[in-house]
């Protein structure tokens, strides 16, 4: 145990002395705690807090966050009690620490139980989404030490995995953890297809570095002092496995990231970039001017080199740091609870509040909110370029009712992309979408067959003033 303490103490050497010793504090609270538990591993149930509370560590975590992370099972698992935890450590601990505590599970079914606690997680992080992001390294090292478990265990676990953690991770911005999360859920859930899409990859990957260095020498060459970096990576296995089913190329997989001093070098490079080799028609988008994620503020374009296509990201330096950081990025040091509240509301929507207000039970909420909320997002345009983000498979209906309710109201029909479509059209990545209106309310019972978000549902609900 004392090695353990030493390791940890040893990695927050970017933390001040009065908050390495709160660290201790929870530590030896935590250990007293858990004493004489064991893990399926074996090995003394400390070692799993701790190696929760390393993983934030690697992002440089806030204090806050890395006592909570000690003390996450604490409650749920000891004689220890959530009013214990906030004498001892405040009530920002003590309220990441109740989120992040199951219910009992007593006679509940095992689909009900599970949703009971993703709603009473979810509607934690709104208010505080450190509960998430514990959450999120708390199912890391469960599925770093996954082997341990019966193999009726593993499959639905890992399947958990990928359809919920991963995506809640990417939302965060928290690219690395959901990369790994991925790659051992995968490997679980389909040993044969991960084996055979890694060695694919891995075959690719050879001919990508040919690429990279080629590109690299010509880029600073013509570039200059304007080029601060450049590397290259993949998109994390799992979602390669996608693409390559929906038909994508091998060569979709890769990209190279070029670093500038400042966003205005981005666009100066995305010259060079252009000039060097030939731009496909269609394939820039610009994340600097129109923001979907604040982890993604970056230029993407694709190239041809030497009859291969080639996808570009170009990021400031202040911007590539954020986007390694992800949600810690954000949490600056001192953020009082208001402020914590704003930011996590601002990172998970408005969705969690909508859907538990039109969902019956946890169940509904459950899959309401797993299309919402960790569907792949659409970036869709009003004529005048104002950018609405919504969940893949929604329709204008939801467009409109995310842009204006009372234009929504009055729709008739609307323009995409310059022809006119029905109503219930499903939206597609980069639509213009125009909402042409009437004088009078058009609001059709028929609109809650086609919507998908719960800010339609809602809306429509109670505009026909349905119960």
């Amino acid at each position: 145990m004392n090695a353990l303490k030493e390791g940890l103490i040893k990695k927050s050497n970017y933390l001040v002395m009065s908050e390495i010793e709160l660290l201790e504090e929870a530590v030896d609270f935590a250990d007293k705690a858990h004493l004489g538990q064991k893990r399926a591993t074996g090995e003394p149930y400390i070692t799993h807090p701790i190696a929760v509370c390393e993983i934030l560590l690697e992002y440089n975590a806030d204090i806050t966050s890395l006592i909570s992370a000690l003390l996450h099972d604490v409650v749920e698992d000891t004689h220890v009690s959530i009013t214990e935890i906030e004498q001892k450590f405040g009530k920002q601990v003590s309220n990441i620490v109740e989120g992040l505590t199951k219910v009992e599970k007593g006679k509940l079914k095992k689909e009900e139980y599970s949703a009971i606690n993703t709603e009473k997680l979810l509607s934690a992080s709104v208010k505080d989404i450190r509960v998430a992001v514990i959450k999120i390294a708390d199912r890391l090292h469960n599925m770093r030490t996954l082997a341990v478990k019966r193999v009726e265990k593993k499959v639905p676990y890992a399947n958990e995995t990928l359809i919920f953690f991963s995506p809640l991770a990417e939302r965060l911005g928290l690219y690395k953890l959901q990369k790994e999360l991925e790659e051992i859920g995968f490997g679980y859930l389909n040993p044969p297809k991960f084996k055979n899409i890694k060695k694919l990859i891995n075959n690719y990957s050879n001919i990508f570095v040919d690429i990279f260095n080629n590109c690299s020498k010509e880029i600073q060459k013509e570039g200059g002092s304007l080029i601060v970096d450049l590397e290259w990576s993949q998109i994390p296995l799992y979602k390669s496995y996608s693409l390559l089913q929906e038909e994508h190329d091998l060569s979709e997989l890769f990209f190279i990231k070029v670093i500038t001093s400042s966003k205005i070098d981005c666009y100066t490079a995305l010259g060079v970039i252009h000039k060097l080799y030939k731009p496909l028609a269609h394939q820039m988008t610009d994340n600097i001017a129109i923001e979907v994620s604040p982890f993604l503020k970056q230029i993407n374009t694709k190239v041809v080199i030497n009859n291969i296509e080639v996808n570009f990201i170009i990021q400031s330096e202040r911007d590539k740091n954020m986007n390694d950081a992800g949600v810690f990025g954000l949490l600056k040091k001192g953020l009082t609870e208001g402020e914590v509240k704003t930011l996590s509301r601002n990172l998970l929507g408005d969705s969690i509040h909508t859907v538990k207000s039109i969902t019956k039970t946890p169940i509904e909420f459950e899959e309401l909110i797993s299309f919402e909320l960790l569907q792949k997002e659409l970036t869709v345009f009003t004529p005048k370029m104002d950018v609405v983000l919504l969940p893949e498979g929604s329709t204008i209906i939801d467009f409109a009712f995310s842009l204006n309710t009372q234009l929504a109201k009055r729709m008739s029909i609307a323009r995409v992309n310059g022809k006119l479509q029905p109503v219930n059209t499903v939206v597609n990545n980069m639509d213009i979408v125009e909402i042409l209106t009437n004088i009078k309310e058009m609001v059709n019972p028929d609109w809650l067959n086609h919507a998908k978000t719960s800010k339609a549902l809602k809306e429509i609900s109670e505009l026909l003033r349905i119960e």
